[in-house]
């Protein structure tokens, strides 16, 4: 006989050996028990976590000759024909290669005839959401109202493709992910069966890569013990998984921004032949679990190793949430990209040299910092030498422009810090003018009548704001001489790339 992988070996056959879906099981048993088990179920999910098994155990349990409606024995003649796929009563259809109206139109001929041995017919209808348009309507009335001795069980993990008029027809369960430790503890148990003893940390890589998915993890507990697999070594080295140690170390050198130690782990990953999109794929939940820990005192919801935790933590406190989320952003775009990648060593190191190449983060915090020190550094006022191209008339007021200059830094520094560069007004007539160059954030009308507002209140004196072009110096240049970039430039360490004039609406 041939082998039988152990997905199919260690398939359940009863409710009480269902893995991870308890909230499933209840339901069901309690449905069979008070006689109010739906006609028409539908079961969602994601690959490998039960849909058809616990199908098939419903169906066991709707004709078991047993004592317990809500536990098929597995001894009876029935259930022995269900467990081994002979079953007449049973009818399982692959909606991906029998998906036309054709199809449909046969199964609904085939609804008024009587089980062949057990008490009801079930329809386990795989993949549903590859029903066509016109399939689908056409099972619309046997769904709503089948023969009384009609089941239908329909499996799909898209139950968003189907449609509306199919979902309110059926009675939804949804199977949820298994949880790392529950497959851990699953993969134990089969491997003690098997008769071999395998670390608990290669089983825990195992329940990882499986993401949530029992018969992915038995795929993999299959490919582990045809290898020889007794070591979490020996279980990367069989897969060709990236190390823990690697994934870290490049990690450490990302957030160093060592560009040399990168390329060289990077280089050492492809010349060990580790799948380049899996180390990409660890380095990016990495640094998601990285956020987690630096957001949250709990860490991410996922079980980690002490080793892996202790590492995490002492990482988090080398970067800011803002530096974490950026380097989680960037790497996982550079992960989709790499896996369309028609040269993935290459793009590979590219992404990881642009990632050294970000600029470290300054936090919310140092960024308000430097800009009270900027503030700080402003100049109380214009020296006249360098602003005052000619003596101006002095307004006539009790309060000086330097002493008004100096009241506006205490109550109003924005206007202290937006004035600062500008020479005083000159009289004209009955009011003050000040003349400001264009480019400037005074050109706005708004900040205009609130500023000369100000100046009523606290001189008594009408300010008249006037814009005016410098002639023989472009406005990149007049920016570029006020203080307060110039002292914005030396602190941030950047420079103005260009200048967009504002333009009113």
């Amino acid at each position: 006989m041939a082998y039988l992988v152990l997905a199919r070996k260690y398939r359940p056959q009863r409710f009480a050996e269902v893995v991870g879906q308890p909230h499933v099981v209840r339901t069901l048993q309690n449905a069979l028990r008070q006689g109010r088990l739906a006609h028409a179920l539908l079961f969602c999910g994601i690959r490998g976590v039960g849909k058809t098994t616990v199908a098939r155990i419903v169906a066991k349990a709707l004709n078991c000759e047993g004592n317990d409606p809500a536990e098929p024995c597995n001894r009876c003649l029935s259930c022995e024909e269900i467990t081994a796929g002979r079953s007449l009563d049973v009818i399982e259809i692959d909606a991906a290669s029998n998906r036309g109206i054709d199809e449909v139109r046969e199964l609904r001929e085939n609804l008024k005839f009587a089980p062949a041995r057990g008490r009801a017919k079930i329809y386990i209808i795989d993949e549903a959401h590859m029903l066509t348009r016109e399939a689908a309507n056409a099972l619309l009335k046997s769904l709503e109202e089948p023969p009384p001795h009609v089941y239908f069980i329909l499996a799909t993990t898209e139950p968003h493709r189907l449609p509306v008029t199919i979902l309110s027809r059926c009675q939804r369960y949804d199977f949820r992910r298994i949880p790392p430790a529950v497959l851990v503890e699953h993969l134990q148990d089969i491997a003690r069966r098997e008769g071999v003893q395998i670390e608990e940390d290669a089983l825990l890589i195992m329940a990882r890569e499986a993401e949530g998915s029992l018969r992915d993890a038995l795929s993999l507990l299959d490919q582990a013990l045809a290898y020889g697999v007794r070591t979490r070594e020996e279980l990367l080295e069989a897969f060709g998984l990236a190390e823990r140690e690697l994934v870290e170390k490049l990690a450490r050198a990302i957030i160093n921004r060592d560009l040399a130690e990168v390329l060289a782990l990077s280089e050492e990953a492809y010349r060990q032949g580790v799948d380049l999109v899996y180390l990409s794929e660890s380095l990016t939940e990495f640094f998601r679990h990285l956020l987690a820990f630096k957001v949250s005192r709990k860490g991410p919801a996922e079980e980690l190793s002490p080793a892996e935790i202790a590492t995490l933590r002492a990482l988090s406190m080398e970067v800011e949430p803002e530096e974490a989320l950026l380097l989680f952003q960037h790497l996982l775009r550079g992960t989709e990209a790499l896996k369309r990648s028609a040269y993935p060593h290459l793009s590979f190191e590219l992404h990881l040299a642009r990632l050294c190449e970000i600029g470290k983060l300054a936090s919310l915090r140092e960024i308000l910092r430097k800009l009270e020190e900027l503030y700080q550094k402003t100049p109380e006022g214009p020296p006249a030498a360098e602003t005052v191209t000619r003596e101006p008339s002095k307004p006539e007021t009790d309060t000086s422009w330097e002493e008004f200059l100096a009241q506006a830094r205490k109550e109003k520094p924005r206007f202290a810090a937006l004035l600062a560069s500008l020479s005083p007004p000159e009289r004209e007539g009955e009011h003050l003018v000040l003349k400001v160059p264009r480019g400037t954030l005074l050109e706005d009308r708004d900040l205009q009548e609130e500023l000369s507002g100000y100046f009523f209140t606290r001189t008594g004196k009408i300010l008249e704001i006037r814009v005016e072009e410098s002639p023989g110096q472009n406005l990149k240049e007049r920016l570029l001489e006020r203080p307060e970039v110039k002292e914005a430039l030396a602190i941030f360490g950047g420079k103005v790339a260009w200048v967009k004039p504002r333009t009113e609406e």
